[in-house]
C-alpha cells in the first residue's frame, strides 16, 4: 500500500469533513481510531481543515469526533489519546516561520500584495502557527489538505498547487495517486 493505515484514515477523514458528510466522517474516524490514529492527530487534522473548508464544517467535524470518542470509550473500545503538540517557544516568530514553510511548500516566496492581510494570515497563521504544531508532519498536513481540496468542486488551481506542495514535503506520486 502506498499509504499507511494511519494516512488512509487521514485521507478519509479530510475528504468526508470537506464534503460535510458527517456519517461518512464518523465511519472514517472510527476506522482510523481502530487502526492506530490518535484522537490528538484527528483533532489536529480537523483544526487545520478550518483554513481550507471553513469553521462550520470543522466545528461539525469536531462534534462528530467527540461523539465517536465518547461512544468508543463507553463501549470499551481502545482509543489512544496521543500527544498534544509541543508549545511554541516564547520568542517564536510565526510570520518568519510561516514564510519559510510556505516557500518550502511552494518552491518560491509568495507575496499576495493585492490582499496584504490575507498574505499575513496565510504566512503567520496557517503556515506559521498551524504548520508549526508538531503532532502531524508537514507531509501529513499536505495529505490532509490534498484530500480535502480534492473533495471540493471548483478548487482545481489550489489542488494542483497543493499536489506540488505535497511532493515538496515528501509525499510520493504513488501516495498522491492513492489519495
Amino acid at each position: 500500500m502506498a499509504l499507511t493505515n494511519r494516512q488512509q484514515a487521514l485521507v478519509a477523514i479530510a475528504a468526508n469533513e470537506a464534503k460535510g458528510n458527517i456519517e461518512g466522517l464518523k465511519t472514517a474516524l472510527n476506522e482510523g481510531l481502530a487502526g492506530g490514529l490518535t484522537v490528538s492527530e484527528a483533532k489536529e487534522a480537523l483544526s487545520q481543515l478550518y483554513a481550507y473548508t471553513g469553521f462550520p464544517r470543522s466545528l461539525n467535524a469536531f462534534g462528530a469526533l467527540q461523539q465517536v470518542t465518547d461512544e468508543r470509550k463507553a463501549s470499551g473500545q481502545p482509543t489512544e489519546e496521543g500527544r498534544e503538540a509541543d508549545p511554541l517557544p516564547k520568542d517564536y516568530d510565526a510570520l518568519k516561520q510561516g514564510t519559510e514553510v510556505q516557500t518550502q511548500l511552494t518552491g518560491r516566496a509568495f507575496n499576495y500584495s493585492f490582499a496584504p492581510q490575507t498574505d499575513y494570515y496565510l504566512k503567520a497563521h496557517l503556515f506559521g502557527d498551524i504548520f508549526a504544531r508538531n503532532n502531524l508532519t508537514h507531509a501529513d498536513r499536505e495529505i490532509v489538505t490534498v484530500s480535502a481540496i480534492s473533495a471540493l468542486p471548483g478548487c482545481e488551481p489550489q489542488l494542483l498547487a497543493h499536489i506540488a506542495g505535497a511532493r515538496n514535503m515528501g509525499v510520493t506520486d504513488e501516495q498522491l495517486r492513492a489519495i
